[in-house]
Parts: structure tokens; sequence; C-alpha cells
């Protein structure tokens, strides 16, 4: 007798044959498959040593400030190196190898997080770490514009989007599994040998994505043509030049960036309000990651289909009004469990946000020099990033972290304001 059990895995094993993910037709299919399979592993160490250091040094005793470092120190160093940056990756024609070469060294400092703890004093480990996280930036500078690159010639604008979503939807799913599963490690081995264990499989699992990455196929980079120009500063405005007489990418940075630095006041008050104001354990903390990237899942599909039907400045506006209750409801929660649907709320709408800022920004671009602009975009964020963590630890030492929490929370709504200048659609 045939049970509806076996009738859906017959069902998923005709799906699994006839998918282009399992028989690629070209070597635009193998180039998808192994970008699924490299944002798989970047999904574990998104649940692991990029959801728990800012945890780690909380319960190491941080304060607001050295916390909020933790995210705008690399920022400023990314702000100041990211143009140099790609000009060093634009030197080469293969953006795959450059990609794999500096990446590599990101990595390596996700095994030096792991090792401090066992080589430095306790009462020096919280800036060490973050002196850690920030030297780190420097390869990463590189590896970022030449991953824009590789993206832009991996696969077609026909169908970016479609394999973009189902990546970050991907990349939600694995992070939302590994962030539970670290979550409950934490509470089963001393402490801090936990989070040195966390921090080691994040670096062992995610340096396997190079293995896959190496193997995309792409159209070589061209050498753009060098100007006279004589000095370094000369050379470096001819660089620019480019961005600065690029109008609708210009607008869109300027409708953007204050937004930018609203969603990042409260980045380094969600882990201390977790521990010190609400006493969580690190398994619901897990838990939080894994609903909070289980609704963005959710979040992707769903905003994937209204941008087609209302618009993507729309999806942005709306989906930013509903992110801005996320920093809001944190600080309303009377006791950790509500750190769950909390986090689903933050999954559905940082989903629409994501969406409609990346496609408005590619809208917003040229179709060459993908580098340069990269670089430029990945400049300006950072500079929020820079900015908006000490904006909010200065908050929270003039008032409290859940004070400081809805203050960031109604920012985020004011913000959006500037957006009615963006276009509606892409």
């Amino acid at each position: 007798m045939t049970t509806p059990i076996a009738v859906g895995l017959s069902t998923l094993r005709r799906w699994a044959e006839n998918t282009s993910i399992l028989k690629p037709r070209d070597q635009e299919d193998r180039n998808a498959r192994l970008l699924y399979l490299n944002t798989a592993l970047v999904g574990v160490e998104a649940g692991g040593i990029m959801a728990f250091l800012a945890v780690f040094l909380a319960r190491l005793g941080a304060t607001p400030t050295l916390v909020g470092w933790l995210t705008s120190a690399p920022a400023l160093l990314a702000i100041l190196l990211l143009i140099p940056g790609a000009m060093v990756a634009e030197r080469y024609t293969d953006q795959v190898r450059v990609r794999n070469t500096y990446v590599a060294w990101v990595r390596l400092g996700f095994a030096l997080c792991a090792l401090a703890p066992s080589i430095v004093p306790r009462e020096h480990l919280p800036m060490a770490l973050v002196l850690i996280w920030t030297l780190k930036t420097l390869p990463d500078v590189v590896a970022i514009p030449s991953w824009t690159a590789v993206m832009a010639r991996a696969i077609s604008p026909r169908r970016r989007a479609q394999i973009n979503g189902t990546r970050w939807a991907l990349l939600s799913l694995v992070s939302a599994a590994s962030s539970a599963g670290f979550g409950w490690l934490l509470d089963q081995i001393v402490f801090p040998l936990n989070y040195q264990i966390v921090f080691f499989i994040s670096f062992a699992l995610s340096s396997l994505d190079i293995v896959f990455f190496a193997r995309i196929k792409v159209a070589p980079l061209e050498r753009l043509a060098r100007g006279q120009a004589r000095t370094v500063w000369g050379r470096f405005a001819d660089y620019l030049r480019p961005v600065a007489h690029y109008r609708p990418f210009v607008a869109f940075l300027a409708a953007t960036i204050l937004y930018r630095v609203a969603l990042n006041l409260p980045a380094p008050l969600f882990s201390l309000f977790w521990v010190n104001e609400l006493r969580a354990p690190d398994t619901l903390i897990g838990l939080r990651g894994t609903v909070g990237h289980g609704a963005l899942v959710a979040g992707y599909i769903i905003w994937g289909r209204l941008a087609g039907r209302l618009g993507h400045r729309r999806v942005l506006t709306w989906s930013a009004l509903g992110l801005g209750l996320y920093p809001i409801l944190t600080a309303l929660a009377p006791s950790a469990p509500w750190l769950l649907p909390v986090a689903a709320v933050w999954g559905i709408t940082a989903a629409g946000v994501d969406i409609g800022l990346f496609d408005l920004m590619l809208a917003a671009c040229p179709e060459h020099r993908q580098p340069l602009f990269a670089a430029v975009w990945s400049m300006a964020a950072n500079a929020a990033v820079f900015a908006g963590p000490l904006l909010g630890a200065a908050l929270s030492n003039a008032t409290t972290i859940a004070t400081a929490l809805i203050i960031a929370g109604i920012a985020q709504w004011v913000m959006t304001l500037p957006f009615s200048t963006l276009p509606r659609d892409v």
C-alpha cells in the first residue's frame, strides 16, 4: 500500500532528478549550484561566530561602547580602504582567484578568535577580540568587490533575482539551524571553551566554501586603462570620477544613508539587553536566531512576490516601517522567552529591507565597473555601520539600554521619509 510519505518522497526524488541543481544543463547552472553550496557554508559562520561573538563579549563584561566598536571599528577601516581594495581587485582578470585568496585571510580571523581565550588574559580578552575582528577587514576590502564582480558574471541578469532569492533563503535556513545548534552547544560546555569550539567550527566549515567558489567559471575582468595622473590622490580622484557623475547611484545613496545609520543605532545594544537585562541563556539566544532566520525565509518569499505588484520602493518603505518595531518590541519584552516572537518580526521585515535596498541599488548602478560601484556602496554602508553603533552606545550611556532601543526604532521610522525620492520600481 502506498502511503502519503512514500508518495511525497517519490515526488521529491523525481524533482531532484530533473532539477538543474543536480543535473546542470550549462555553465550557468553549474555556477548556480556552486553558489548555493558556497552560501550554505557561509550560513554556518552567520549562525556561529557572527551571531555569538557580541554575546561572548557581553558575558565577558564588555561595556556598551566596546561592543559598539566590535561593529564600528571594522566599518571605519572599511571606509578608509574599500576604494584602494577595489583598485587592487581590478588589477587582476581572475576575480574568482582574487576573492578566494583574500577571503582565506578573513577566515583566519575566525581561528584567531577561537584561540584568543587560551593565550590572552581575561581582562584584556574583550579588547583583543575587537582588534582581531577589526584586522580581518584588511583582506575583506579586496574580497568584497571581487565577489561582486564574480556575481555579476556568474549568473545572467535574467536569472539573478531568482537565484539570489534562493541563496538568501538557503542562507537563512542554514543560519537558523546553526544558531540553534550552537546555542544548545554553548549551554553544554564550560565557559569559555564553549565559545572557542563554536568559533573554531565556524572557521573550519566556512573555509570549505573556498573549494566550491574556486570552481565557478566566469569571463575574465577587463583591465582598465589607467590615466596619467601624477600623484596617488590624482589617480584616486580619476578612479572615483565615474561614481560622482552617475546621478542615479548618487541619488540612491543620498536617500538611504540616514536610514542605514538609524538601522545600526541599536546594533551593540541587543546582546547587552538579552544578557544583562533579560538574563537569557545561550540556548534561548540560539533559538531566537533560529526563529529569526526561519522568518527570513518566509519574508524573502513574501516580499519577493509583492515586489512585482507593489514596486520595490513600497516594499522597502513598508518593510522598513515594520523593522522599526524590532528594537521597540525588544525593549518592551518582559522576559527572555518574548525574544522568540520578536525575532520573527525581525526576520519577516528585514527580508523586505534586504530585497528593496539590494534591487534598488543594482538598478542605480551601470552595467560595468562592478568592483568600483560595489566598493562605494559598501563604503557608504560601512560609514553607517561605524556611526550608528557608537551613537547607540552613547545614547544608552546617557539614558538606558531599553530607552535607547525605543529611540532607535523611532529614528528608523523617521528616516524612511527620504525613500519617497527613489524610483517606484526597478
